[in-house]
C-alpha cells in the first residue's frame, strides 16, 4: 500500500513541507484547490524534493481549458523527470459558474471531452501532428510550432497521468473509461466504495485495465483523549458538511443514513454549521473515520477497510493534526502491508 500526505500552505512554506514529507517516508505529495493554486506549490516540491509523486487532488478542470491544462501538466510533469499527477475534478455547479464564470453542463461527458482533447494536445507535441480535436464541448485545432514544447522534455516517461476525481457512477464510469487514477472522496465509505464505486470503474473500463485507486480516509489521531475529542469534534462537522450535498447521499445511503442528508442540506442553507456538527451521529463518524489511538492499531484497521480496495491510501484530517503522529501511522500501514 502506498502512503501519500496533502499539503496545502502559503508557497513559501511548501520547500520544507515537501522535503519533511519525503523524509518521514510518505510514497506521494498531493496539494487540492481551495485558498491557493495547486499547481505552483508543485513546483516548489518538485525542486526540492528527489522521489515523491507529485499531484494535484484535485484542481478545477472546469475553471479551466484544455490547453492550460495540457501546458501546466507538460511543466510539472518535465521539471519533476516524470513525478506529477494530473488529478483533476469537476467542482458543483455553482462554483464553476459564480465563482470561476465559467460554463457548466452534463459534467461527466464534459469530463470525457475534457481529458481528450488534453490527451490530443500532449500527442501533437509528442509526435509533432496535426492537432485536430474536435470534441461535442472543447475544439483543439490550432499548434503553430511556436507554442509546441520539445518532445525532449518529457523524454523517457512521456506525459503525465490524468487521475479523476468523483462520486456518481456517471463520473466513475468517464474514470474508468478514460483515466489512469482514481481519486475516491473522503466520505465515500468502504461499503460504497466495494459495492459502488469499484464497479462502476470496471465497468468504465470494459477491456482496459482498472484505473489505480486512492482515496483519503478520514481519521481520528490525538496524543492523548483531549486531542482525540477535538478531532473528533472537527471530523464530526467535515461529515456533515460534506454530506449536505444531494450528490453525496448515496454514500450515506450505504451506511444507512440517507435520510440525514436532506436535514443538513436545510442546514447548510441556513448556514447554522453547529448545528449540522451536532446532526452527525457517533455511529456515522465511526462509519466513516477511522479513530486511531496506537498507531500499528490504527493502521490495521485501514488495512482492514480499505486494503482490498485501493492502491494508494492518504489521510484526511480536517484539523490541525500532529504530523508526527501521521507520518508514524503512515510507516505502520506501509510495514503492515509488506
Amino acid at each position: 500500500m502506498l502512503v501519500d500526505t496533502t499539503v496545502t500552505c502559503p508557497l513559501a512554506e511548501m520547500p520544507a513541507r515537501a522535503v519533511a514529507a519525503e523524509r518521514a517516508g510518505y510514497d506521494g505529495v498531493w496539494t487540492f484547490e481551495g485558498a491557493h493554486d495547486p499547481f505552483l506549490p508543485l513546483l516548489l516540491a518538485a525542486e526540492h524534493t528527489e522521489s515523491v509523486t507529485l499531484g494535484t487532488s484535485i484542481a478545477v478542470a472546469f475553471g479551466r481549458n484544455p490547453l492550460l491544462l495540457a501546458t501546466m501538466g507538460w511543466d510539472l510533469q518535465s521539471y519533476s523527470r516524470g513525478r506529477f499527477v494530473l488529478g483533476l475534478g469537476t467542482q458543483i455547479k455553482p462554483h464553476i459558474e459564480r465563482r470561476y464564470s465559467m460554463p457548466w453542463s452534463r459534467p461527466a461527458d464534459r469530463m470525457r471531452d475534457m481529458v481528450t482533447a488534453v490527451r490530443a494536445i500532449w500527442d501533437s507535441w509528442l509526435t509533432g501532428g496535426r492537432l485536430d480535436h474536435r470534441g461535442e464541448f472543447y475544439t483543439q485545432t490550432l499548434m503553430p510550432p511556436l507554442f509546441k514544447p520539445d518532445a525532449d522534455e518529457v523524454d523517457g516517461f512521456g506525459p503525465p497521468p490524468v487521475w479523476l476525481a468523483g462520486v456518481g457512477p456517471a463520473m466513475t464510469r468517464v474514470a474508468g473509461e478514460v483515466a489512469d487514477g482514481f481519486l475516491s472522496h473522503p466520505l465515500a465509505t468502504p461499503q460504497f466504495l466495494r459495492d459502488t464505486t469499484i464497479p462502476n470503474l470496471i465497468d468504465g473500463a470494459a477491456c482496459r485495465p482498472r484505473p489505480t485507486v486512492h482515496h483519503s480516509a478520514m481519521v481520528i489521531v490525538g496524543r492523548d483523549d483531549v486531542e482525540r475529542a477535538a478531532a473528533r469534534n472537527a471530523v464530526r462537522a467535515q461529515i456533515g458538511f460534506y454530506g449536505s450535498t444531494p450528490a453525496y447521499r448515496p454514500i450515506l445511503d450505504s451506511v444507512g443514513f440517507g435520510d440525514l442528508q436532506p436535514r443538513l442540506r436545510e442546514l447548510t442553507r441556513a448556514g447554522d454549521w453547529k448545528a449540522i456538527a451536532r446532526l452527525v451521529p457517533d455511529d456515522l463518524v465511526d462509519a466513516i473515520a477511522v479513530t486511531v489511538t496506537d498507531p500499528a492499531d490504527g493502521a490495521a484497521e485501514l488495512l482492514r477497510q480499505y486494503g482490498p480496495l485501493v492502491n494508494r491510501l492518504g489521510f484526511n484530517t480536517p484539523y490541525q493534526a500532529d504530523p508526527d503522529l501521521l507520518a508514524e501511522l503512515a510507516v505502520e500501514v506501509q510495514r503492515a502491508d509488506g
